[in-house]
């Protein structure tokens, strides 16, 4: 449903990027499941306001360095969905055409030098 959603050419401007914010968190979240983690001190508190009482206890963090790239201008649309999952994520931007018959061209390119990167998740609603 969702996907018929995006695809369909009488959808609304609005709809489409409602839509698409939605489908892209699923997709992140499944996207990001295999990232590794490391185990962090988490201080829990529980009970009434006026007698907190705190449990210290061991949680989760992602400790891949990640970057998002967007392929402009399309997936700027899934950014900030998967900045939500991953609001530390670095985003680097790379901007393509295709003429139809002919291999994408790349007009603009925002990559680091230096990859800096463990993971790298390219946002382009066209291979999603």
């Amino acid at each position: 449903h969702k996907i018929s959603v995006l695809r369909s050419a009488t959808t609304p401007s609005g709809t489409f990027r409602s839509v698409l914010r939605e489908v892209t968190y699923h997709l992140g979240y499944e996207a990001t499941k295999e990232l590794k983690t490391k185990k962090v001190p988490v201080t829990v508190s529980f009970g009434r306001e006026s007698e907190e009482e705190h449990l210290d206890c061991m949680g989760y963090k992602i400790a891949d360095r990640v970057s998002l790239i967007p392929i402009l201008r399309s997936g700027l649309g899934m950014s900030e969905s998967m900045l939500e999952l991953l609001p530390k994520a670095a985003v680097h931007h790379i901007g393509m055409y295709r003429l139809p018959g002919h291999a994408p061209v790349q007009y603009f390119n925002r990559l680091p030098r230096k990859c800096e990167s463990d993971v790298a998740f390219v946002l382009d609603p066209v291979i999603a």
